[in-house]
């Protein structure tokens, strides 16, 4: 009798816009908790397939800046666009704190319309 070696399954987990958030399934199948959530893209023999999380794809799932590198596309994993990985790290970018300047400004014309509305308050009387 001889004995046949099934195929590794390979799965992604996308999120809402289709990026590819994670990569699992050969000899860690069993991380996958929510498998509804999962789209099985190939299957096959070897380490491409049993060690995918750092094989499967030529480069990692995530940028340096944090941009998700391959998205589904028909349920085919695709490259990214530069375009669409800067445009992911620049939505990641944090907004920049005011300046000292800008809150004083903002300070001081509040105050100012609020001096004008108490003198209307009190002058309306």
């Amino acid at each position: 009798m001889e004995f046949e070696m099934p195929k590794s399954k390979v799965y992604v987990l996308p999120d809402s816009h289709g990026y590819i958030t994670r990569i699992d399934g050969g000899y860690t199948v069993g991380n996958i908790k929510d498998p509804e959530n999962w789209v099985l893209i190939d299957e096959g023999y070897g380490d491409r397939y049993n060690l995918c999380q750092g094989n499967y794809f030529p480069m990692p799932i995530i940028t340096d800046g944090g941009a998700y590198r391959y998205k589904l596309v028909d349920g085919v994993p695709t490259e990214c666009t530069a375009e669409e990985m800067s445009a992911q790290e620049e939505a990641l970018k944090p907004v920049p704190s005011p300046t000292l300047e800008s809150r004083v400004e903002t300070l001081e014309t509040t105050t100012d319309d609020m001096i004008l509305l108490m003198a209307d308050l009190i002058g309306g009387e």
